[in-house]
């Protein structure tokens, strides 16, 4: 059994309910979408109109105003399994502050937080947007080393923070949260939009 495999029956296993949860997409290029609070894979992208379609609650839904900017890519994919964590329909629901979604495909398991709706330059606002996000990871990854034994099937484990592009990258204060977050959690974290998978043959 692939290492692939071997996390979704973990997963199955320590979590109730999980399959009404974990998606998997085989598609090179996987995006996903914050919408109304919950995280979703797009289904499809019509430029021409500029609308998303994605499913809710079984159902196709199309929605507009598509901006790429606002989320969060997975390229080079070969296969992935996609997990909304916070939300209504989420895997942990409203309630303690969690992150958006995970995700996993053969060789990385991936916590993600988006803040792409932040507008404000002040430092302190982007302190504030960084710190809250990563206290949301934490969360989170708290409570998957937990269910899971902190056994991740031998996948490198890997956090993301979704902020503007307005935001200045790899700054000072980044990179003091970064290191922080490394020695405290253990994996690191990057402030990205964007995921290049390793692609299976």
């Amino acid at each position: 059994m692939s290492k692939f495999e071997n996390m979704k029956l973990h997963l199955s296993l320590n979590f109730d309910r999980m399959n009404n949860f974990l998606e998997i997409d085989s598609r090179d290029e996987v995006c996903i979408i914050d919408f109304q609070g919950q995280s979703f894979i797009i289904i499809s992208i019509q430029l021409v109109d500029n609308t998303f379609t994605i499913r809710q609650n079984g159902i196709d839904t199309t929605h507009l105003d598509f901006d790429d900017s606002k989320v969060f890519k997975i390229t080079n994919a070969n296969l992935i399994g996609f997990i909304p964590i916070d939300g209504r329909n989420g895997l942990l629901g409203f309630g303690k502050s969690h992150c958006d979604f995970v995700f996993f495909d053969e060789n990385n398991f991936c916590f993600v937080e988006f803040k792409l709706n932040a507008t404000s330059l002040r430092e302190g606002s982007i302190s504030n947007n960084r710190r809250k996000a990563i206290d949301q990871l934490k969360n989170t990854i708290a409570l998957f080393n937990a269910k899971l034994d902190r056994n991740y099937q031998n996948l490198v484990l890997e956090a993301y923070v979704c902020t503007p592009e307005i935001y200045p990258r790899e700054n000072a204060s980044w990179q003091e949260l970064a290191k922080d977050f490394l020695e405290e959690v253990g994996f690191q974290i990057f402030e990205k939009i964007e995921k290049s998978v390793f692609k299976l043959d």
